[in-house]
């Protein structure tokens, strides 16, 4: 079989989709199966990474977030015979427009709707049901998301769910100088760790206000970049909240401050929060979770409530600071909560849910 992923950013990015899809392709081609990457990059290249073949096209502008290309349109128009099946992972409009001009078999992976370009969406969405039609196959990542998703509710009869997984060894990676770095601030205190692009959806603002009920010998660490940089750094210094808070930025390794945290949460507040994979990499190291209510989000999904962790409402700060002093303080919730993260991360290996979409092509 050959398979062409159509994707977003091309190798060595890290967003959540392209952890999963690189661990997915690498399986692939291991079991045999060609499985080559098309992509948007700065600029044009294309070579292999981790054993899989990407061709990266320039991007010429970003429309609502959404990359296009006249070098992907292009290189689609001149690969895709080469391919049995082509496998999009939306949202991803040029890719999913350009597969209304091929006879090959379409599968969608759905790891999220379109959300916050409203308007832009109402344009969108006519040709986006005429794909979605075309499409053999959908893959939603949770039963969660499949069956609050309103863009994909009319094939419900062709679609699938199929969480998304992670490759173990990859987490053993890990470079211990980034925590040494952060360590003498610790000092010793026990360590919540969050971690995510700095945006709005991500509702880390009510992680630091949860923070001032934290106990005292409590830190919380917030790991990655983006535009509410700021913004947050702000709040910590008007709550007063230096010695307990500590945003860290961009890190290169977070398998480091997994292994080294003591519970990990997501305080997201809207279904852009579609899946949380981040949350698997925390099931690996045994980590208790604390999550949030979101509807339709695939962190329910993940963190299994009273088994795995906590889920809170969404924006309570109070209810987010109750859950984790609770687990905290409680060893024997604690070495449960443990032992059941590290039996769940089971369920999203990446080779049984690989061979769940290899089952898939072959039926196909």
């Amino acid at each position: 079989m050959k398979i062409l992923h159509l994707g977003k950013l091309s190798p060595p990015n890290e967003g959540g989709i392209e952890l999963f899809s690189y661990d997915l392709l690498e399986y692939l081609n291991k079991k045999g199966i060609e499985a080559d990457l098309l992509c948007f990059d700065e600029l044009k290249k294309q070579g292999i990474f981790r054993n899989f073949k990407y061709f990266a096209c320039k991007m010429n502008i970003k429309l609502n977030s959404a990359p296009l290309s006249y070098d992907f349109v292009k290189t689609f128009k001149k690969i895709v015979n080469n391919y049995d099946i082509i496998h999009i992972h939306s949202p991803n409009p040029l890719a999913e427009i350009l597969s209304l001009f091929t006879n090959k078999k379409i599968v969608i992976h759905w790891h999220s709707d379109i959300v916050k370009q409203k308007i832009s969406y109402m344009l969108y969405k006519p040709v986006q049901q005429k794909i979605l039609q075309k499409a053999v196959k959908i893959i939603a990542t949770s039963p969660q998301y499949l069956n609050s998703s309103e863009q994909i509710a009319n094939y419900k009869d062709k679609s699938v769910v199929i969480p998304l997984s992670l490759n173990p060894q990859r987490l053993e990676k890990e470079n211990q100088n980034e925590y040494e770095k952060i360590n003498h601030k610790i000092n010793n205190k026990k360590v919540v760790l969050s971690v995510g692009r700095l945006v709005e959806y991500k509702g880390f603002e009510y992680l630091i206000e949860a923070s001032k009920y934290l106990n005292d010998d409590t830190v919380v660490l917030i790991a990655g970049g983006g535009p509410l940089y700021k913004d947050l750094r702000q709040k910590i210094h008007d709550l007063n909240l230096q010695d307990k808070v500590f945003l860290l930025g961009r890190v290169d390794s977070i398998s480091v401050f997994m292994k080294n945290c003591d519970l990990f949460c997501l305080s997201s507040v809207t279904r852009n929060e579609a899946f949380g994979l981040v949350l698997l990499e925390a099931l690996y190291f045994g980590k208790p979770l604390v999550t949030t209510n979101v509807e339709g989000s695939g962190m329910n999904f993940v963190n299994k409530h009273s088994e795995t962790g906590f889920v809170v409402p969404p924006k309570n700060p109070k209810a987010l600071s109750e859950a984790i002093n609770k687990i905290l303080y409680d060893n024997v919730l604690y070495k449960k909560f443990s032992e059941n993260a590290l039996n769940r991360f089971r369920d999203f290996e990446i080779d049984s849910i690989a061979e769940k979409l290899i089952n898939l092509y072959q039926n196909l």
